[in-house]
């Protein structure tokens, strides 16, 4: 595994958590 395989790594799971948290805060303020 090379290092850029690894930064692409943890760039994706950030970025999969960062969406999982906005959906999160959209759909609790969604809701009145």
């Amino acid at each position: 595994m090379t290092q850029d395989d690894r930064y692409y790594m943890i760039f994706s799971v950030v970025a999969v958590l960062v969406l999982d948290l906005a959906a999160t805060y959209v759909f609790l303020n969604a809701i009145p």
